[in-house]
């Protein structure tokens, strides 16, 4: 009898056992879906009836990350820390994550390495653990992929055996995190090999090819919509989609917000969500009353983001001040992730209406481009604020923001090389705006653009002609423009007179000006000043000439 009643007790604590592993597993997977309330709620429940379950309590931090409270986490890691579980390598690599959000490199470094140290080495869990961990602001990618390439090391080395697709996501993951996206897709590629219905990667895979801009939307619209028919469940492609289209089809959106919402967790997200899509059907004054009612109703819990409705309402509506009114609230309560880098234009441009902000313009257009991931979109917002300074006439600036052009964009156009030296002309900087003209003429030499205004800045440089500067850029845009006289004759006068003016007084040659002159009569023969100066260099070439030796001083001759 006793020892059939020693076998009942060891049935019902592996049956205890499996139940709790499944209900870890069904907690992962609400994680996996990024119902982070629901999977905190089920875990902590878990770690109350378990308080040992190291598994459980690491997931029940990481519930918990996801609701972006890191205090929280760390509180649930310190009490897992507690009694046997003391040096839990798992736990000691979310302790890490922990000391990572509060800025604490170094202390981190030294539990991941003591995880590792622990561990031996060979536990994938504990390395993905640590690779998820330096995802954080101030985590090391590099040192997290170095540590996830140990863990496929590892599955490489099996002979057999499952894989963790979890692990390639966070390598992807720590891969876009070095903007890599070339080897973030090739990981998530990989998890799909491990698994192939992983709808996550197939999300991930998405998400590289969204931030590449529209011109990839049919590669990351089909990715988005593949994850989904992989997991109808899967609330995060949902998301993404009707973002994208939310201003685009608000149908659509509205369509893909329902399914968004139907598998997601409720909540004050979700009430935001759904209020912004009044602002999506243009319904701006009514997008402002729901915003304002769930401010009332739901208090300090209300989501931060209502204020940035409200303020992106009231310039729809063209109340500036109500606009910036609002989105100061919203700067000042939202979190970093909540914030994003149109934001700051919004603001500046709104800003910038007001004489006592004019100062603060500045400053929100480069937290614009500070706040963003991609060239491309760092680069539109810098033209946006060298177009917002040129158009109020602020010529200082808006040369200085067309130069931050050049700076920011890796590879700038001709546009932006020409707005750069063009605005620095009109400014009277001529050095630095024949230093971008030359760019622009080495880069593009079979156009006139650089060495017209390049010629042009010298001649102030070079105000007397005594040194002859512009003379070469001159020439040159002189061979290249007549080719297309007609198209260029408006430019060549001018360039002619110049060096007309350079050929008489510089080198005294009378006949090589007359010359230039007569180009000018060519084109314009009713033009009164080159006639007029042509017959003042003609009496003085025949004087020359009967008087060898003797130069003359004519009045310097130039055209329209």
């Amino acid at each position: 009898m006793t020892k059939l009643k020693f076998g009942l007790v060891a049935l019902t604590l592996v049956a205890g056992q499996t139940l709790i592993a499944q209900s870890v597993s069904d907690a992962r997977k609400l994680l996996y879906y990024e119902r982070f309330q629901s999977g905190r709620d089920m875990l902590q429940k878990i770690v109350t009836g378990n308080p040992a379950d190291a598994e459980a309590v690491y997931w029940l931090a990481q519930a918990e990350f996801g609701l972006h409270d890191p205090s929280a986490a760390k509180a649930a890691l310190q009490k897992g820390l507690e009694g046997p579980n003391s040096a839990n390598p798992m736990l000691l690599a979310g302790m890490g994550q922990a000391e990572l959000a509060e800025g604490k490199v170094n202390d981190a470094r030294q539990r991941f390495e003591t995880a590792i140290s622990l561990s031996k080495g060979k536990d994938v869990a504990v390395l993905n653990a640590i690779g998820k961990a330096n995802l954080e602001k101030s985590g090391d990618a590099a040192y997290a992929i170095e540590k996830l390439k140990m863990a496929t090391a590892i599955y490489d080395a099996q002979k057999k055996g499952s894989k963790d697709p979890d692990v390639y996501i966070t390598l992807g993951d720590a891969y876009r995190k070095l903007m890599d996206g070339g080897n973030a897709v090739t990981a998530y590629q990989n998890a799909l090999v491990a698994d192939a219905k992983y709808a996550a990667a197939k999300y991930k895979i998405a998400k590289v090819y969204l931030t590449q801009g529209n011109e990839q939307k049919d590669i990351f619209v089909r990715n988005f919509e593949e994850a989904i028919e992989m997991d109808p469940k899967f609330a995060p492609a949902f998301y993404d989609l009707y973002t994208y289209f939310f201003t685009r089809d608000v149908y659509k959106a509205t369509t893909l917000f329902n399914s968004y919402k139907s598998n997601s967790d409720p909540g004050p997200a979700i009430d935001y969500e759904e209020a912004s899509l009044l602002y999506a059907a243009s319904d701006f004054k009514q997008a402002i009353e729901k915003a304002s009612l769930l401010l009332s109703t739901q208090g300090d819990k209300a989501d931060a983001r209502l204020y940035r409705l409200q303020a992106y309402s009231y310039d729809k509506l063209g109340d500036s001040v109500s606009t910036v009114e609002k989105l100061e609230k919203f700067f000042s309560i939202a979190r970093p992730d909540q914030i994003l880098p149109d934001n700051y234009v919004t603001m500046a441009l709104n800003a910038a209406k007001f004489p006592a902000r004019q100062a603060q313009v500045d400053e929100y257009f480069l937290k614009a481009i500070d706040a963003d991931t991609t060239v491309k979109n760092k680069v539109d917002y810098t033209r946006k604020a060298a177009n917002f300074f040129k158009g109020v006439k602020n010529q200082a600036k808006a040369a200085e923001w067309y130069l931050r052009v050049m700076t920011v964009n890796p590879n700038p156009g001709k546009t932006d090389i020409y707005n750069a030296g063009f605005e620095h002309y009109r400014l009277g900087a001529y050095k630095v705006s024949d230093s971008l003209f030359k760019i622009y003429s080495g880069r593009y030499p079979d156009e006139v653009y650089g060495y017209l205004w390049s010629y042009r800045s010298l001649a102030f440089i070079d105000s007397t002609m005594e040194q002859g500067l512009a003379i070469p850029d001159c020439t040159k845009f002189i061979e290249i423009a007549e080719k297309q006289r007609d198209k260029n004759k408006n430019t060549l006068i001018p360039a002619y007179g110049y060096m007309a003016g350079y050929t008489a007084n510089m080198k005294k040659d009378f006949p090589g000006a007359i010359a230039f002159l007569d180009k000018i009569l060519e084109i314009d023969p009713t033009n009164a000043d080159a006639a007029k100066n042509k017959d003042i260099l003609t009496k003085a070439a025949a004087k020359q000439a009967a008087t060898p030796g003797q130069g003359a001083a004519p009045a310097k001759p130039g055209g329209n």
